[in-house]
């Protein structure tokens, strides 16, 4: 059996569901601290995943320590090691791929339907799923779609919600990693709560806390087809 390296960016963006479901299939991982720790040899693992994070990949100045993640993700794709970034990882993924990466016009947070494109509907990350997946968005920035990439998902806010690179890494724009104790962080902690409102105003707020039992769980559904779509990919199940 192999095993999957997880790299976090930040304490409230850990493997969360993911790693539920890892643990479900009897998959071993192991979660390295991008910031303090040293990243280990990509070739030792089976596949790796790339969290998100409240960092900025344009502001390499105040982020160090991106330079190591993106040599790592060179070697994941020299070595068409299988790769899944979400968020952040998805945007240092086009980043190291020759896209840019920017400050969007709008900070998207909440639960959205991403739209399957025609190739996406084609590509094994996204067989089972009804033509859309119910994700959670959190993020400020954006990225243009690298030369030679596949679009894989869109939304009318952010065109490039979703893509695939070669055979088996991809990045994705959105969260799919949230169990219920992370969504009620990222909701309710004074912190977190603050950030939201300072974004989308109160009234967004509660819309998403209203709503959350509704779309919650078609989010899980989704998210484990999907999850568990990229870890038949992997050759992990």
């Amino acid at each position: 059996m192999g095993r999957v390296l997880a790299l976090q960016h930040i304490w409230d963006n850990p493997e969360g569901y993911l790693g539920e479901l890892l643990h479900e299939h009897g998959i071993e991982y192991e979660v390295v601290n991008v910031e303090t720790d040293d990243l280990p040899d990509p070739t030792a693992y089976t596949a790796v995943i790339a969290f998100g994070g409240s960092q900025h990949v344009y502001a390499e100045d105040q982020y160090p320590y991106f330079a190591q993640e993106q040599r790592l993700i060179r070697t994941v794709l020299e070595k068409e090691i299988p790769f899944l970034g979400i968020c952040l990882g998805s945007q240092l993924l086009a980043k190291v791929l020759g896209g840019e990466v920017r400050k969007h016009t709008m900070t998207e947070i909440g639960f959205f339907d991403v739209e399957i494109t025609e190739a996406g509907k084609k590509d094994p990350l996204y067989a089972g799923l009804p033509g859309y997946q119910k994700i959670y968005h959190w993020h400020a920035d954006t990225f243009t779609l690298p030369t030679g990439a596949t679009l894989l998902a869109t939304h009318q806010n952010t065109e490039n919600q979703a893509f695939r690179y070669g055979r088996r890494a991809y990045g994705i724009q959105y969260h799919v990693e949230l169990n219920p104790e992370m969504l009620h962080h990222w909701l309710h902690h004074p912190d977190a709560r603050q950030s939201v409102v300072e974004e989308i105003g109160e009234e967004a707020h509660g819309l998403i806390v209203a709503e959350g039992a509704l779309h919650y769980p078609i989010y899980l559904s989704h998210t484990r087809i999907m999850f568990e779509n990229f870890l038949r990919i992997s050759e992990l199940i």
